[in-house]
């Protein structure tokens, strides 16, 4: 049965490197990382938010028609309201998949450091200007708690991204559990 890895997580956390070092261990599962996904419309830049929707409606399409094929895909994607994560469980169940939801997770004081080193491209520089814009920092660590409070009112597992190794070992432990 093929599965739905949703990597769910605040900005700076490492989603996007851990679904490639997954599929990578994995061959044959596709990362779908609608934020890429997003930069390819004209004009993202400025309608961030409004562009966000047209591609998540996108991508769900994509990834139910890639878990029909029988193989996995690797979600990289913060989302926060449970309505959201609603469709993606949706996806995967009509597509006859697995869902698996991860909040990844690293201290505060990871995780700042992260969020404002990571390597400079076109989404990072929108998103570091969207977080600016809407609190900064506490944004970012308000966002962290609130994802803790979701993996722990739908029952997903949260994994330590401190370390990438690690973390994939408990990715790979969670999807071959199913949960």
């Amino acid at each position: 049965m093929p599965t739905l890895l949703h990597l769910n997580g605040p900005s700076g956390v490492g989603k996007s490197t851990l679904a490639r070092a997954h599929a990578a261990r994995h061959p044959g599962t596709l990362v779908c990382d609608i934020d890429e996904l997003r930069s390819w419309v004209s004009g993202w830049e400025e309608d961030f938010v409004g562009t966000g929707e047209a591609v998540r409606a996108t991508a769900l399409a994509m990834l139910t028609a890639y878990l029909g094929t029988g193989r996995d895909v690797v979600l990289p994607q913060l989302i926060v309201t449970p309505a959201q994560v609603e469709r993606f469980e949706a996806a995967a169940a009509a597509a006859g998949a697995t869902y698996v939801g991860v909040v990844l997770d690293v201290a505060p004081d990871v995780l700042l450091p992260r969020l404002h080193g990571r390597t400079r491209t076109p989404v990072t520089d929108v998103v570091a200007r969207i977080i600016e814009e809407r609190g900064g920092d506490d944004l970012v660590l308000e966002g962290r708690l609130q994802l803790l409070d979701l993996a722990r009112s739908h029952g997903w597992g949260v994994v330590d991204a401190t370390g990438c190794d690690a973390a994939l070992v408990a990715l790979s432990d969670l999807v071959a559990a199913g949960r």
